[in-house]
């Protein structure tokens, strides 16, 4: 459950690691102040005020000092009180209780209850600097018109103003510094990401920490590895199939001058299915060759192959224009050695092509034997051959689905053997990003 809630990106999840501890101390602060500093500062000064209310009141209720009421009352509109009014024949409003969330009207009411024996009545949003306060005496009302800032702290808006613009301004800071560390990670994500597609990834210059650094020098080396492993192998398999076409080329001379009665038809035969498992060859090892990529019109080269082949047989659908980011003659290949097995096994191919949000899905569907669940994932090794006699009959050596397998993986899709859900015969779909 924790986990879903995660951020997934590490920028965000290093920035969760800065904000939650700040977080956390601010609210303790908050509630500290609050608790100990703003509450208990807030009800002296209502416990305060009205204090001096009540003993107002106090001389204005007794008889034996009623007569000294305005001499005490002209020393507190002096120094406390702004006004004190003495209303007669007048009747207190209805006091609405105050709201769960305003603080001031709640320490202002429990003051008054807890100090005045008399009913009351008080209004603090009426006025924007004023508190209007009224007690009734018998048939008469002392009005009170007090300062708000007797009965409010202005600490509060200090201190939220200090607790939170530093640690925005900090924050912000915090968060440039953050995306520079975060980079070498996003590009060093990138390029494995293109290296894995066999895009071209130019070399990485390492920058960061130390650890990001060790990195990247690492990832380059294996990167130069690799590709010269792949450029040593499939110069070595090109250079062998070249150096074979030279003295079959030889031979296939020298039969068609001997052979006047067709006495060596089976050896020209065999030189000539030799001749095909070279082709093959050569294009396993072109397969595996890296370049820079280019973006093509997937429907126009369904256009291309499908004047190839004009063959009735041989069905295209791709309703729209379709973009991908690739090396198209290798998806050209690809499709061809497809569209071969199934033109070779079933006399049939229906090639669909269609792209959703992330991916673009290309399947080749047709009528023939199929391949078995278990072989599925065989048949895409090099040199494997389910039916050996008939392929190499054909002069097939069994490199046709590997070389597929190479082109899709180096463009950083995925293939997948299935049956055909028309029924008879086998489905190969391929998935390529978007």
């Amino acid at each position: 459950m924790l986990k879903q809630l995660l951020p997934r990106t590490i920028f965000f999840r290093y920035l969760l690691i800065i904000i939650a501890p700040v977080l956390l101390l601010q609210i303790i602060l908050t509630i500290v102040f609050f608790d100990s500093l703003w509450i208990k500062t807030n009800k002296g000064l209502a416990r305060t005020l009205v204090g001096q209310i009540n003993t107002l009141v106090e001389v204005y209720s007794n008889p034996k000092t009623n007569k000294d009421f305005n001499f005490v009352k002209n020393i507190f509109e002096n120094k406390l009180i702004s006004k004190i009014y003495v209303l007669e024949n007048y009747k207190l409003p209805s006091l609405k209780k105050p709201k769960i969330y305003n603080l001031y009207d709640q320490l202002l009411d429990e003051q008054l209850t807890r100090q005045i024996n008399a009913p009351f009545w008080y209004d603090t949003k009426n006025s924007k600097d004023f508190v209007d306060i009224r007690v009734s005496i018998n048939k008469t009302i002392l009005q009170f018109i007090v300062e708000k800032s007797r009965i409010r702290n202005s600490s509060a808006r200090i201190f939220i103003l200090w607790i939170t613009i530093p640690s925005i301004l900090f924050l912000l800071i915090s968060i440039l510094f953050l995306r520079n560390q975060i980079k070498p990670f996003t590009s060093l994500a990138d390029s494995a990401e293109k290296f894995g597609k066999g895009q071209y990834v130019p070399e990485l210059k390492p920058s960061g920490a130390v650890e990001v650094r060790k990195v990247i020098i690492e990832f380059e080396k294996m990167k130069r590895r690799i590709l010269r492993h792949i450029s040593q192998r499939t110069a070595m398999l090109s250079g062998i199939s070249h150096d074979l076409k030279t003295p079959l080329t030889r031979l296939k001379l020298q039969i068609e001058i001997l052979n006047k009665n067709h006495a060596l038809d089976k050896v020209k035969s065999d030189v000539l299915e030799m001749e095909k498992m070279i082709a093959e060859y050569l294009d396993f090892s072109s397969s595996q060759e890296t370049g820079n990529t280019i973006q093509f019109d997937l429907s126009n080269l369904m256009t291309e192959i499908k004047q190839k082949y004009n063959n009735n047989k041989i069905t295209f659908k791709c309703n729209e224009k379709i973009l991908m980011l690739g090396r198209k003659h290798l998806i050209k290949r690809c499709l061809y050695n497809l569209i071969d097995n199934s033109v070779k096994y079933a006399g049939n191919a229906d090639i669909i092509v269609k792209k959703n949000n992330s991916a673009i899905e290309i399947s080749i569907e047709d009528d023939g034997p199929g391949v078995p669940k278990n072989e599925r994932e065989r048949v895409m090794r090099p040199f494997y051959r389910i039916d050996k006699s008939r392929q190499m009959a054909d002069g097939s050596v069994g490199l046709g689905l590997s070389i597929v397998q190479d082109i899709v993986n180096s463009h950083g899709g995925t293939i997948k053997l299935a049956d055909n859900p028309k029924g008879k015969g086998l489905r190969v779909t391929l998935n390529f990003p978007a």
